[in-house]
């Protein structure tokens, strides 16, 4: 099947980003409104946990795609620009928040007001934060390491390169001691709110090696391997079919939870694919809307939270309204940008 791509453009990346900014919103709206849920939405949001690892994962891809046959200066150049804007993007939301937000009607804060935690300095330090924007901090980090990424993807033996740099993290990670000290604490996320950066470095890496693979180019394969690879690792880890579960994957960062999503995310493209040779209007529309969703997840990504945390604020107790606000705010977006909505 014909890839639509414009440039380096790779359309299955925007899907797979567009479904992890849906999905991500989805598991802040069910955490945050204090929703009480039954047994078969358990089940459905264990689904959405696969794209907090899409969004970093396809951060990773668009590093590839987006830099990988321009200038390594240049590239080097945008690429310390967007690292610094996340992680200064990161500090003021958390600085202006705290002292701006009333954090009595969030009781999810209690345990760092409680602890004394809620100051300008545990927020500098990372020992605590006033919004759990904690991914894209992490982005940020890993894009002022890309330019070395970069750099070794120009090599003649460049796949072979990252790949062997994926297994040496893989090692380092799971078969490893974990040494202590300040600089494996930082790393590790010891005492710290940050994603554990050597942890999560992987599905980056991994996003940024299967880029280079051509990501959907082999999806048979692909999808094939990290399906035994997903299975084999729960045989190791799990005991039973009823202890399986991905909400107790993702902190710290396990195997069974990288192998699944990234077999899940394959799963998706199959999908994707079929749908772009459905030839309805209708379906053209949903996946223009998707890729239009995946081209912006950084700046959806803090806008959701500004929506939900002022529709916190200003409407007290009623935390089940971001079930309002925030696809309202969606909805707008997409108006706003429909001009951009390409079929």
């Amino acid at each position: 099947m014909a890839i639509k791509a414009k440039g380096q453009r790779n359309y299955y990346v925007s899907y797979s980003k567009g479904w992890a900014i849906i999905s991500i919103m989805a598991i802040h709206l069910l955490d945050w409104s204090n929703q009480r849920l039954s047994a078969g939405e358990l089940y459905f949001k264990e689904l959405l946990y696969p794209s907090v690892l899409f969004f970093i994962a396809t951060a990773g891809s668009v590093v590839y795609l987006a830099y990988a046959k321009k200038d390594l200066g240049a590239a080097s150049k945008k690429l310390f620009r967007r690292g610094a804007e996340l992680i200064g993007i990161y500090f003021l939301y958390n600085i202006v928040k705290l002292f701006i937000f009333n954090f009595s009607v969030e009781p999810f804060y209690a345990g760092f007001m409680a602890a004394g935690k809620l100051t300008i300095g545990n927020v500098l330090s990372l020992k605590s934060f006033t919004a759990p924007l904690s991914i894209i901090l992490t982005i940020g980090v890993f894009l002022l390491i890309s330019p070395l990424l970069l750099y070794l993807a120009k090599n003649r033996l460049a796949k072979i390169v990252i790949g062997l740099l994926v297994a040496v993290l893989f090692y380092i990670n799971y078969y490893l001691p974990q040494p202590a000290g300040a600089v494996s604490d930082f790393l590790y996320a010891r005492n710290n709110v940050m994603f554990p950066l050597l942890l999560w470095l992987m599905p980056f890496l991994m996003g940024f090696y299967l880029a280079m693979l051509g990501l959907q180019k082999h999806k048979g394969k692909l999808f094939l391997s990290l399906a035994v690879l997903t299975a084999a690792a729960g045989l190791a880890q799990f005991k039973s079919l009823a202890e399986v579960n991905l909400t107790g994957q993702m902190y710290p960062l396990k195997m069974f939870y990288i192998f699944f999503s990234f077999a899940f995310m394959y799963l998706l493209i199959y999908l994707f694919a079929i749908l772009e040779q459905a030839r309805n209007r209708l379906v053209d529309y949903i996946l223009a809307a998707f890729r239009l969703l995946g081209d912006h997840t950084l700046a959806i990504y803090i806008y959701h939270w500004i929506v939900i945390d002022l529709t916190l604020w200003l409407f007290y107790p009623r935390a089940d309204y971001i079930w309002y606000s925030a696809p309202a705010f969606l909805l707008a977006y997409l108006i706003l940008k429909r001009k951009k909505i390409v079929v």
